[in-house]
C-alpha cells in the first residue's frame, strides 16, 4: 500500500519508506512533541515556534493517514480535539533519540537556539552517561509542565504525575531553554540562579549529581573546505566525474 504523499523516492529499501513517511519537513519533530502525551493544535503551534498553521495541518494529516498519529475528541467539559501518537507511531522514540546523540557531534551545531521541553527531555535520554556517584531524582518544574527524572546506573527514566513527585530530592524551577544552557551551553547553575533565570530547592547535591551525568561527546572533524584552497570545486567536470 502507498502512501498518500504527492512525493515518494520510490525505492524498495524500508529506510526509503521510512522518509516517505516521516520525511518531509516538521514531520518528525511533530512526533518528537506527541511523545510525552496528547496535544492539542495550539500547544503544538507554541511547542513549534516557527512552523505556520498551514504546514502543521499538513503534517498531521499526513500523519493521521500514514497511522502515526491519531485525533481524537476529548470528553466534556473540555471537548477539545487533540492529537496523539499511535501504538506505531510511539516506537519513533529510539530513532528520534539516536538521530539527536548522532547529531550532537555536528561541528554546525548551534548552541543557545530556543528548545521544548519535549526537545530538552528527548536530549537528556540521549546524552545520559551513568555516574559512579549515587544518582538523582529531580524534579523539573517549568512553565510548561512538570517531569520527575531519575538518573541511575541501569538507566535514566522520565515520569510524570504526583506518584513520581514524591519520591524527588530536588526541584530545579526554569524554562527548558535555561536548563539546555547549563546542561549542553556552559552555563553554571550558580549563574542562572543568581540571574533569577533558575531556582534550585532541596538537595544540591543530587542536582550537581544530574548536571555531572550529561556530558556532551567530542565533535566530529569538520571537513569544511578551507577558503584558501584552491582545489577543484563541488560541480565542477572533475568533481562530476567521480560519480
Amino acid at each position: 500500500m502507498r502512501t498518500t504523499k504527492s512525493r515518494s523516492y520510490d525505492d524498495g529499501c524500508a529506510t526509503a519508506h521510512a522518509l516517505d513517511l516521516i520525511g518531509e519537513r516538521w514531520a518528525l519533530l511533530v512526533v518528537r512533541e506527541l511523545l510525552f502525551g496528547p496535544k492539542r493544535f495550539t500547544d503544538l503551534r507554541t511547542d513549534l515556534r516557527t512552523i505556520s498553521p498551514n504546514v502543521l495541518t499538513q503534517r498531521l494529516e499526513t500523519l493521521e493517514e500514514t497511522g502515526i498519529v491519531r485525533r481524537r475528541k476529548l470528553p466534556p467539559p473540555a471537548a477539545s480535539w487533540i492529537y496523539e501518537l499511535t501504538e506505531w507511531g510511539s516506537q519513533l522514540e529510539d530513532t528520534i533519540v539516536t538521530l539527536g546523540k548522532w547529531a550532537a557531534r555536528s561541528p554546525f551545531l548551534e548552541q543557545g537556539l530556543p528548545i521544548s521541553r519535549a526537545g530538552l527531555l528527548l536530549a537528556m535520554r540521549a546524552m545520559y552517561t551513568p555516574q559512579d556517584d549515587g544518582g538523582f531524582c529531580v524534579c523539573l518544574d517549568m512553565p510548561d509542565g512538570t517531569s520527575v527524572v531519575t538518573g541511575t546506573p541501569e538507566g535514566f527514566d522520565i515520569r510524570f504525575g504526583d506518584e513520581a513527585l514524591k519520591a524527588t530530592q530536588a526541584v530545579f524551577s526554569g524554562t527548558s531553554q535555561v536548563l539546555d544552557s547549563i546542561l549542553f551551553g556552559g552555563v553554571t547553575v550558580e549563574a542562572a540562579v543568581k540571574a533569577g533565570d533558575a531556582r534550585i530547592t532541596g538537595d544540591m547535591e543530587a542536582m550537581h549529581r544530574l548536571l555531572q551525568a550529561f556530558p556532551m561527546p567530542s565533535a566530529a572533524p569538520d571537513t569544511t573546505p578551507d577558503p584558501g584552497d584552491h582545489g577543484p570545486a563541488v560541480g565542477t567536470t572533475k568533481a562530476r566525474s567521480l560519480s
